[in-house]
């Protein structure tokens, strides 16, 4: 992943060339993945173990996430890392709003996010692995540990995401408006991301093999 830039503006950017007025700081693409994913974890998963309170709509206090970053073990965490962060998520993970923050989407704590949109298209990817597959035709597409169910627009991205659990890996078709018939709900959760309560077994329309 690319290293992210602090314009003099205020702005962020991942080339240098966007900040117009000059760059004040850079945090390095490595250390962009290392917080990123623990950002997700604390304010999808696990806030209490770092002191961070999330409330009912998963909203946190930038300044307690920060503190929360330095104690796990990134001591030069600032709180513009943070932001930066959040706003060139290339997935829209996150969502910044008067000195808070939240995730969109995949959270297994109890909260309520509302989606961006209920309007979806008609079809929609979800990558797994092989393994899972005798039992997804059986019983569908289950949330597991958390709350929705994550589908991708793309073959590929469902493929990135199915890749993160292994490298025997298919990608689910579905039709998404069987899945509405069948009283579940569709929405986008983020930019590439949308969420359902559950997809049944029948509206799978094909497993697609990489």
């Amino acid at each position: 992943m690319k290293g992210v830039y602090k314009c003099s503006d205020g702005g962020y950017a991942e080339d240098p060339r966007e900040c117009r007025g000059g760059v004040e700081g850079f945090l390095g693409g490595a250390e962009r993945v290392r917080l990123s994913k623990l950002m997700a974890g604390i304010l999808r998963h696990f806030p209490e173990r770092y002191g961070v309170r999330v409330d009912g709509e998963g909203w946190a206090l930038i300044d307690e996430v920060v503190q929360a970053l330095r104690r796990a073990g990134y001591p030069w965490a600032e709180r513009w890392h943070v932001e930066a962060i959040a706003a060139l998520d290339p997935k829209g993970r996150y969502e910044v709003r008067e000195g808070r923050i939240r995730a969109r989407y995949g959270h297994s704590i109890r909260v309520k996010v509302e989606p961006l949109s209920y309007e979806t298209p008609l079809t929609l990817y979800h990558g797994t692995t092989r393994e899972n597959l005798l039992s997804i035709m059986a019983v569908g597409i289950l949330p597991m540990k958390r709350l929705k169910v994550h589908l991708s627009e793309t073959v590929e991205e469902a493929l990135e995401v199915a890749r993160r659990h292994g490298r025997n890996v298919v990608v689910l078709e579905v039709d998404v408006n069987c899945v509405k018939r069948k009283g579940y709900t569709v929405a986008r959760a983020s930019k590439r991301v949308y969420i359902a309560d559950k997809v049944p077994p029948e509206c799978i329309r094909r497993v697609i093999t990489p």
